[in-house]
């Protein structure tokens, strides 16, 4: 990015507003000369047939014409001419009270995605009552069927760390860009927060939504983004997965975080080695994660977990640092088996122990339960078969030539296999 480039830009999309666009514009830069921040005002311009762009570029505005039609093209438009780290995109019917950019500013170290929501205790809304409920309505439907915990996920009022913004994963659909955009970050990682907003409505002028097609589109777009929600490549997946819906990787999850602790004991320094953004994770104490995927290091990093991106074959740990390591799901995935075992080894301390979860793949057991839950769609939309499968067996023979004796072994349901070793030498 440009070293002289603003600290934020300000996306407003419009289409005919010369009547308020000139009032957003003079309320907001008062907002930002009182923050003392430098920053650009961007307007992108639908193809307004008034005053629109004479009005906005007279109030110190820069505008572009808008290329695509609808409200997704004019925000992803605007945000790829923007050039600030932060980006705040608000309405341009005055319906968002440009002075509010104080909180938003005020709370862009709290998260990565700030909305000014109409939803939560202090927030309220002009809007006819019908309108409102439905909104409501639709706007619960997703927090509540997606697993989000965002009550106002239509709110176009927000302020973005550019860091949490994909452009090139967005499929634009009008005003439903906006569920998108929260879906893709909140699955990334990154953390939303919200504050309250006073919906006012618009100054001057008429509404460009049509709220009856705007609650219908909102059926296909929902369904695309449960299957992107649910897949195991998310960022809470693993975290989720310990309350999930489904019996039998409820039940299996959790027994496996059961068996793991009891393998622990007491052990003060322990290291997860491909944790992903598992429960045990997440609620262990003085737990270090380490994950290649940085999404899931996100997640558990803003819960409070030591957690950073490394791979198992090359740990940024020195020798002996730890008691334990835990190698859940890991091994028979990893592309050089040896390499990571060579590295859990090191990074124990004498007398160490690692506790490894892997299937035990020529066991009956496996073959039944493994394709019965890999049926499940948002497992098999992302499965990542095993490099190396293992027996018990072949497993102990594995570890037994780097240097590691076996302590004891549980099942999970005759199928998965727990094993405790300990370091040698």
């Amino acid at each position: 990015m440009n070293a002289q480039a603003p600290k934020l830009s300000v996306v407003i999309p419009a289409l005919n507003e010369g009547a308020n666009i000139g009032h957003v514009i003079e309320r907001l830069k008062r907002s930002i000369v009182s923050l003392g921040i430098s920053a650009e005002i961007i307007v992108v311009d639908g193809g307004s047939k008034d005053r629109t762009w004479e009005v906005a570029e007279k109030s110190g505005a820069r505008c572009i014409l808008q290329r695509n039609p609808g409200y997704a093209s004019a925000l992803i438009e605007g945000i790829q001419a923007a050039q600030g780290s932060y980006i705040l995109t608000l309405d341009s019917d005055l319906s968002h009270p440009p002075e509010l950019l104080s909180d938003l500013w005020a709370a862009r170290t709290d998260a990565d995605v700030i909305i000014a929501s109409r939803f939560i205790k202090g927030g309220r809304s002009d809007a006819p009552v019908v309108r409102h409920l439905l909104s409501r309505v639709l706007n619960g439907v997703f927090s509540i069927g997606l697993s989000i915990p965002v009550r106002d996920s239509s709110s176009g009022y927000r302020l973005y760390n550019r860091e949490a913004l994909n452009l090139a994963t967005y499929r634009p659909q009008n005003f439903n860009i906006l569920q998108e955009v929260l879906v893709r970050a909140y699955t990334g990682g990154f953390k939303v927060k919200e504050i309250p907003l006073h919906y006012e409505e618009r100054a001057a002028g008429a509404s460009h939504v049509s709220f009856v097609r705007f609650a219908v589109s909102y059926l296909p777009t929902f369904c695309r983004l449960w299957k992107l929600r649910n897949l195991v490549g998310t960022a809470d997946y693993e975290y989720r997965s310990y309350r999930s819906r489904h019996p039998l990787q409820r039940y299996w999850i959790r027994k496996r975080v059961s068996l793991i602790r009891e393998f622990l004991g007491d052990s003060k320094r322990v290291l997860d080695v491909g944790s992903g953004s598992n429960y045990l994770a997440a609620t262990l104490p003085g737990l270090v994660a380490v994950d290649v995927e940085p999404q899931k290091v996100r997640f558990l990093s803003r819960l409070g977990v030591q957690a950073q991106v490394a791979n198992a074959e090359k740990l940024p740990f020195p020798n002996g640092s730890f008691d334990r390591v835990v190698l859940s799901q890991l091994v028979p995935y990893v592309d050089n088996v040896d390499a990571a075992i060579r590295e859990a080894h090191r990074v124990l301390g004498a007398g160490g122990r690692a506790i490894v979860c892997v299937p035990d793949s020529q066991r009956f057991a496996w073959k039944f339960f493994g394709a019965l839950y890999n049926r499940l769609p948002n497992v098999k939309a992302s499965q990542t078969k095993m490099t190396t499968p293992f027996t018990r067996a072949s497993l102990v023979a594995t570890f037994a030539s780097h240097g590691f004796r076996t302590l004891e072994y549980r099942y999970i349901c005759g199928a998965e296999l727990v094993i405790l070793f300990e370091k040698l030498h």
